[in-house]
């Protein structure tokens, strides 16, 4: 993927001053004067100068980048943007008296601290409100992001980058054309719409761009998949289709189906480098992200866990970034919590990744604040991943290694293999008991031959030779379906 997408950009840096901005306030999302008449903009960025310059390999923004920031805020849109977006798409509701705003939702309860209907409520009442999304981290319900007016984000960025722009609510349809029109911004934009919506026709009679979107697989039958690449022109439109099947990519089949009617295809929503090299691999020039910093390299790989913060940083990936059932706790003293239900819950930690030298070492520390009822459930670090694919114990979808400690005290290193379910033991040893609530110390050491795995708070150690998989990716969790596990104080030290 690195060549395809160049590791140069936004630093780490400043990515933790777009975090500062928005807790300070400083991040300006324009003014609110709504005046007639037709005006301009000061971007004269068209869809086909994107077209012309985007190149075989390209991503769409997706509510900003919702990974990272709260969806669809002038600061998620900024952060995009800051990141090298040169689209986005932007979702567009209307209040009861009539006021344009980007949100997703038709209801106020996912999003933010209000609640009931958007169509409901005045904008005087929804701007007494703010952005509240728990799953990010406290740091964003102290910062107290606005809900932005579309046409501030017409003000901002038209004709900087393409807005490819949906209307969530059916009322909002015309006066969101309509303020396209005021600003004169009909070249710079595509129009986002569902697949079997009554909308292709018109917006391709206005000569506008369209973006046509899928929801599921199932939906994607070769019948709607030529019916809907009908209508559309590779020179201006896209099929978005769902990063998602019963097998967890979408099925090869479909994939393939779409990418040969030669209109450009965007699988949605991507959140991992692996997911972008995987569709570009089955010929997907374009892709639709909500983590695009991370997955475009543009934020720097760090050396410690960012977790005092109380926000998720790029390329920190649950199962499902968008799924609260993964949603980690915020804890005191930098520390998180992995508690998901009925389910193993891991980190993927491609903000430390990848690593690349062949000698390197991993401490941190964790404690089981509830136990696992099965004594030989474990935590894990797993390590020596060539790629950020999600990572669960037993689930033989990857090669590397896992360094674990059971419940019942035992200290163990195994490997694990692509088609593998069973994990393959290197070396256990038994170590002191596990109690609830007790903070241990772990220490991981590679080198070029050797992988050493201690307990540090009750000496112990197990120690192998075996130089199979280097470098790569990290994941970090707890292997059980019960339980609860924090964690703090991670290090990765690579040697020179």
């Amino acid at each position: 993927m690195d060549e395809l997408l160049p590791r140069t950009g936004v630093s780490r840096r400043t990515t933790l001053g777009l975090l500062g901005a928005v807790a300070a306030g400083s991040l300006v999302t324009g003014c609110r004067e709504t005046t007639g008449g037709s005006i301009g903009v000061t971007g004269d960025y068209s869809l086909t100068d994107w077209v012309a310059d985007r190149g075989d390999h390209y991503l769409v923004a997706h509510r900003g980048v919702g990974d990272v920031f709260p969806e669809h805020s002038m600061e998620s849109y900024d952060a995009a943007v800051a990141w090298g977006a040169q689209a986005m798409e932007v979702s567009v509701g209307i209040t009861a008296d009539s006021v344009l705003v980007c949100m997703h939702d038709k209801t106020l309860e996912r999003t933010t601290n209000l609640t009931g209907n958007l169509r409901a409520v005045k904008y005087s009442q929804l701007e007494k409100g703010w952005l509240q999304v728990p799953r990010l981290g406290p740091r964003w319900a102290e910062a107290k992001l606005k809900v932005p007016l579309f046409e501030d984000v017409l003000r901002k960025y038209g004709g900087r980058v393409i807005l490819a722009i949906e209307a969530k609510d059916e009322r909002a349809y015309a006066p969101m054309m309509a303020m396209v029109a005021k600003y004169r911004l009909e070249s710079a934009v595509m129009i986002k719409t569902y697949f079997k919506g009554e909308l292709i026709a018109d917006v391709k009679s206005l000569g506008l761009g369209v973006f046509a979107y899928f929801t599921t697989p199932e939906e994607m039958t070769p019948e709607a998949i030529q019916a809907v690449a009908g209508q559309l022109s590779p020179r201006t439109d896209a099929i978005v289709v769902p990063n998602s099947g019963p097998g967890g990519y979408l099925d090869a089949s479909l994939a393939e189906a779409a990418v040969g009617t030669g209109i450009p295809i965007w699988p949605y929503p991507l959140h991992r480098r692996a997911d972008l090299a995987h569709y570009t691999a089955l010929g997907m020039q374009g892709a639709v992200t909500s983590n695009l910093g991370y997955v475009l390299g543009k934020t720097e790989q760090v050396t410690t866990d960012q977790w005092a913060t109380g926000a998720v940083v790029p390329g920190e990936l649950t199962r499902d970034p968008y799924d609260d059932r993964f949603a980690v706790s915020w804890g005191r003293g930098g520390s998180i919590g992995l508690a998901a239900k009925g389910t193993q819950h891991f980190l993927t930690l491609g903000n430390l990744g990848p690593i690349t030298s062949p000698a390197y070492s991993v401490e941190f520390e964790a404690s089981f604040a509830a136990l696992p009822s099965d004594p030989l459930a474990h935590l894990s670090l797993a390590f020596g991943h060539q790629d950020d694919s999600y990572y669960e114990n037993r689930i033989g979808t990857a090669s590397g290694y896992h360094a674990i400690l059971q419940a019942n005290g035992e200290l163990g290193l195994w490997a694990h293999r692509t088609g593998q379910r069973p994990g393959i033991k290197l070396a256990v040893r038994k170590t002191a008991p596990v109690f609830a609530g007790e903070w241990m110390r772990f220490r991981l050491d590679v080198t070029p031959t050797t992988l050493t795995w201690s307990r540090l708070d009750h000496p112990t150690k197990v120690s192998v030779t075996d130089k199979t998989y280097r470098g790569g990716y990290l994941h970090l969790g707890r292997a059980s379906t019960d339980g609860s596990l924090a964690l703090r104080a991670l290090t990765v030290t690579q040697s020179p």
